[in-house]
């Protein structure tokens, strides 16, 4: 029993040479995003969301097996890229959210640059910490 075992470990080993492999980001939540939709289905049955379901999976299962390392590789750290720049406003607004009762939030009329000031201090002069132009705000 153990010998079939190692044999089929040993034929698997050899069709991943060369191949992708990665379980990466992007192949990540492009099985999220078709996990998340195969839930919605079981509520609503709708034929586009299995067809959209159906074909995120083999798109995730192919960049798994593709022997095209190098095109992979490029693909997510593009989708990273994207997706840190698409993730950072909303973390900030959310953050902003959380701690809405203790601080109050501005931006830099100069530079743009977001200030996190303590709430309920009348008010007081904002010193920038980037470009250090000042500017008055209530708080």
């Amino acid at each position: 029993m153990g010998n079939s075992q190692q044999k089929w470990q040993l034929k698997l080993m050899q069709f991943m040479r060369g191949r992708y492999g990665r379980f990466d980001t992007l192949s990540k939540h492009l099985l999220y995003v078709a996990f998340a939709l195969m839930v919605v289905n079981l509520f609503f049955r709708s034929t586009i969301i299995s067809t959209v379901v159906l074909i995120g999976m083999v798109i995730a299962y192919y960049r798994l097996l593709s022997k095209k390392i190098y095109v992979r590789s490029n693909e997510n750290q593009k989708y990273v890229a994207w997706w840190t720049k698409t993730k950072k406003p909303l973390t900030l607004r959310l953050n902003q959210f959380k701690h809405r009762k203790e601080y109050r939030y501005f931006s830099c009329t100069n530079c743009k640059q977001h200030i996190r000031v303590p709430r309920n201090r009348g008010k007081i002069m904002i010193t920038c910490p980037s470009c250090h132009s000042k500017f008055e705000k209530k708080t």
